[in-house]
């Protein structure tokens, strides 16, 4: 009896130990490691990013400028503009973060650094009625919106970077799920909108595509979620007044994030930058802001 009980023990360990080392390589192997090495141009320990200016890095994408999350600490202590670092770039599935990170100090810091515009909106703030062209062709401005509020975000489809663009519409797929399910009432009266900042590139037709990918399950006819393109100037003004900066680089677009809560009477209600905001927690602030 003993021996069967201790065999059975022996059993169970060995298959759980299977099923862990299952699970490990199956997490291991939807992770990509790169190489990456670059001149820091700009540092902010508050959204846990630096900005590097790196070269290519082979297999994945071509030489720019552009943030990365940090997640050790001990960077932001040590590091500066104008420093050289190398690094792990991690890709996995919804983030992207540098690790074993090594920093050579410069002699003589860059002369350079974060070009974030100026303007930082506030809330209570009146938004600008920006005009804009949805995803079917036709002209749309911010002010028809007014009567419900507005979740706004700034995209580019070619986008790489799991934690930024393809980060903001997993996002709004969570809000607008969380809505479906949980209050239909605010749901019917969601309006979400998506604007490109690669206006050369995604025309209404990339749009549609992009838009109708994102919201098949929570809303494929994008009756609630509007994807815009427009004049690059428009585009421009409307990126600047929420502290969003962008620059288009070998193809690609190095930016930082810009969200933004619009109430029922056009006014910013609230303002996130970065990736670090809560679907959830957007979600009840839209449902509260309802009329």
């Amino acid at each position: 009896m003993r021996l069967r009980t201790a065999l059975f023990f022996l059993l169970s360990v060995l298959f759980l130990a299977s099923v862990t080392g299952c699970k490990s390589k199956k997490a291991d192997e939807a992770v990509q490691r790169y190489p990456i090495e670059g001149v820091v141009m700009g540092v902010d320990p508050k959204e846990q990013t630096i900005t590097l200016k790196h070269h290519e890095v082979v297999g994945y994408m071509k030489a720019m400028t552009m943030p990365f999350t940090v997640k050790d600490k001990w960077v932001y202590r040590v590091v500066h503009v104008g420093d050289t670092v190398q690094a792990t770039l991690v890709v996995g599935a919804d983030d992207a973060w540098l690790e074993n990170v090594s920093v050579t100090q410069s002699a003589q810091a860059a002369d350079q650094s974060n070009t974030s515009p100026v303007h930082r909106p506030q809330q209570g703030d009146a938004v600008p009625d920006f005009a804009f062209v949805n995803q079917q062709g036709k002209p749309i401005h911010l002010a028809q919106f007014r009567g419900q509020p507005l979740l706004l975000t700034f995209v580019y489809t070619r986008c790489p970077l799991p934690d930024f663009c393809i980060r903001m519409s997993n996002n709004f797929v969570q809000v607008a799920e969380e809505l479906k399910n949980n209050n239909p009432r605010a749901f019917a009266r969601l309006q979400m909108l998506s604007i490109s900042i690669d206006p050369d590139y995604d025309s209404p037709k990339v749009l549609t595509e992009y838009g109708k990918r994102y919201a098949a399950t929570v809303d494929p006819q994008l009756k609630h979620w509007s994807f815009a393109t427009g004049k690059p100037e428009e585009i421009r003004k409307a990126a600047e007044f929420f502290a969003l900066s962008y620059q288009p680089q070998n193809g690609q677009i190095t930016h930082t994030l810009s969200t933004a809560v619009l109430d029922a009477s056009g006014k910013l209600a609230e303002f996130y930058t970065g990736n670090g905001w809560s679907p959830s927690e957007v979600a009840d602030k839209l449902a509260a802001l309802q009329k």
